[in-house]
């Protein structure tokens, strides 16, 4: 019986983890969603958020074409020759200029011949390429490379500044090659950073090899929001307005720091509220996201993106499926306490990995698939337990009355049904003489007497909080102490036998005067451990108890004359100081090896009798 409780509660074991892993991989696959998708996304500029602006260390400045260098040097674009003029004023200081701008179209042609010049005989200068994207109806994707001039290309390294926009629009990453029309193109952050380190990017893509893997597309580890590099003004360093120390050894950037010209974007920090400050940061123009870029690269502090379906969907699983073992005492309350501890600790946990390792893990989506597995655990369990209250309560009606069936529905019933060791008290009351009047009486005769002699011992057998276990011919077997435990059930099965035997006396008169013989009762009660609990298959399910107890109560009645209540050793110990009790000695009953100490019972003490 005990590998039966323990397969069906396997089986709801399997069913509620089958449930769990439905409901991560359900979370997994909406959160491919474009909204819930960007969710997740937006868990990175959170961890930024909270790891804050960190100091500025990279040797990097920016020179910006501001709102101030358009009103004095005039509309953007200008006239070539001003570059040449600009690293002029810098001189010999900077170790890496890169120019963050566009040289695809032609202008003055002296300008550009005396812009080409410079760039011939001075080799530390990186310009900008840039490609689009066009999805035609027509003819699927169309690519287009806009390159520098090519008197501009021939002398001077030149990488692409192409931004990788993610679902949400922000910025987080940048692709270190792309392939355009079948060449390989290195991208503008990669080409400065090598510069500055004197290497090739053959040789730092190898360095970093073991790092990276064979990613190609790298998250941006931001130092923080927007202005927060060294930042001068274009018409500034043109007019003088600079100590060209702070130039020394330094990678220069220069490009659009105007909203006017189009080169902002969201990044991380966006809506951040730097510390000393009440105004949410806005959009980082493009030259200071191409900063970020090449801190990270030279620094190597790479952001590890861990977010595979596999390891999001084993994260889910192991949030998700420790509350399925918590014992069964605990609450749904409890339950949901735990679960939301776990999450808050997994939210901490990945918090601190970031902070500490830069690893990023799924953030939201294994708390979201925890939460949905217990939501759906939760209505399985409310289902699961309706169904099996109203599974025990077409069981225990036929052997309990239904106030007793409202209590058992209180308990923790799964205990109570499956089979397990318990002291009860066993009564067994048979009509004597009725087989030998049953084939002298009509079948009707005979069906009604037993009707109101069995619905006056279930009236009874219930008001004491009894079990009706089973009808055997013209005898009746109930229990006292399950499946409801009573600490006095010992007398509620005496005062209980005592009753019916009181009220049979008033059957009588009525039988008598239908004609029917003075039927008498005996009754046999046995105290001790028993195996109670279901039995029998699905067809034909029980609830009864097994044991020598219910063999001794069934000796004990076969022994007693009509009117006679008859209990075991056990029985009298427990009752011996509430009711009259008479000595029977010693008797030898079949099936036990030695006699049997009985007594009768014959009434109730004065003060313990009961209205």
């Amino acid at each position: 019986m005990q590998r039966i409780k323990f397969i069906i509660r396997d089986k709801k074991l399997y069913t509620r983890v089958l449930i769990t892993i439905s409901s991560i991989i359900f979370t997994i696959f909406i959160f491919k969603i474009h909204w819930l998708y960007n969710l997740e996304l937006s868990s990175i500029n959170l961890r930024f958020s909270l790891r804050g602006e960190k100091e500025i260390t990279d040797p990097i400045v920016i020179i910006g074409i501001d709102d101030s260098s358009i009103e004095e040097l005039g509309n953007f674009p200008w006239d070539r020759k001003i570059y040449k003029t600009l690293i002029e004023k810098l001189g010999e200081y900077p170790k890496v200029i890169a120019f963050d701008l566009y040289f695809d179209i032609k202008s003055n042609k002296d300008s550009d011949k005396v812009f080409s010049e410079l760039l011939k005989t001075n080799n530390r200068i990186i310009i900008a390429a840039f490609y689009t994207i066009t999805d035609n109806p027509k003819f699927g994707s169309i690519k287009r490379l806009f390159l520098p001039l090519d008197i501009f290309s021939r002398y001077s390294k030149v990488g692409l500044v192409n931004h990788e926009y993610d679902n949400d629009g922000f910025i987080r990453r940048f692709s270190l090659i792309e392939n355009v029309f079948d060449n390989n193109w290195y991208s503008f952050p990669l080409l400065v950073s090598c510069e500055f380190l004197d290497i090739t990017p053959e040789e730092y893509l190898k360095n970093v090899a073991n790092i990276l893997k064979k990613d190609n597309k790298i998250l941006i580890n931001y130092r923080g929001g927007p202005y927060l590099y060294p930042y001068f003004s274009f018409v500034d360093i043109i007019n003088g307005n600079f100590d060209p120390i702070v130039f020394k050894d330094k990678i220069v950037l220069i490009g659009a720091t105007t909203e006017a010209l189009h080169d902002t974007y969201f990044v991380p920090f966006s809506g951040y509220v730097r510390k000393g400050s009440r105004v949410r940061l806005g959009k980082m123009p493009g030259v200071e996201i191409h900063a970020n870029s090449i801190g990270t690269l030279l620094k190597k502090d790479f952001i590890h993106l861990l977010n595979s379906d596999v390891l999001t969907f084993f994260i889910s699983f192991i949030l998700s499926i420790f509350p399925l073992f918590l014992p069964v005492s605990f609450g749904n309350f409890l339950r949901f306490f735990i679960l939301t501890l776990m999450i808050a600790l997994y939210f901490i946990f990945t918090n601190i990995t970031f902070l500490k390792h830069n690893i990023l893990l799924p953030y939201y989506i294994p708390p979201i698939g925890a939460s949905v597995s217990y939501l759906s655990n939760l209505i399985y369990d409310l289902t699961s337990e309706e169904k099996e209250k109203r599974r025990i309560r077409d069981l225990f009606q036929r052997f309990i009355s239904p106030r007793i069936i409202d209590e058992l529905l209180e308990l923790n019933h799964k205990t109570v049904v499956y089979s397990r060791r318990s002291n009860i008290s066993v009564i067994f009351a048979d009509i004597r003489n009725f087989t030998y009047y049953s084939d002298l009486r009509k079948p009707e005769e005979i069906v009604e007497i037993l009707n109101e002699f069995f619905a006056l011992a279930i009236e009874v057998i219930f008001k004491y909080g009894g079990t009706v276990d089973k009808f055997m011919g013209d005898a009746i077997m109930a229990i006292f102490g399950a499946p409801i435990y009573y600490g006095d059930f010992v007398e509620r099965a005496v005062y209980s036998s005592l009753e019916i035997q009181r009220r049979l006396k008033e059957l009588q008169k009525n039988w008598e005067l239908k004609g029917y013989p003075k039927f008498e009762v005996g009754i046999g009660i046995a105290t001790g451990e028993a195996l109670v609990g279901i039995v029998g298959p699905s067809q034909k399910i029980e609830y009864t108890a097994i044991g020598s107890t219910v063999n001794l109560a069934s000796r004990l009645e076969s022994i007693a004359k009509g009117g006679e209540i008859l209990i075991c050793e056990n029985t009298y110990e427990r009752i011996k100081d509430k009711f009259m009790i008479e000595d029977l000695g010693y008797v030898n009953i079949k099936g036990k090896e030695r006699p049997v100490h009985i007594y009768k019972v014959t009434g109730i003490l004065k003060d313990e009798e009961k209205t």
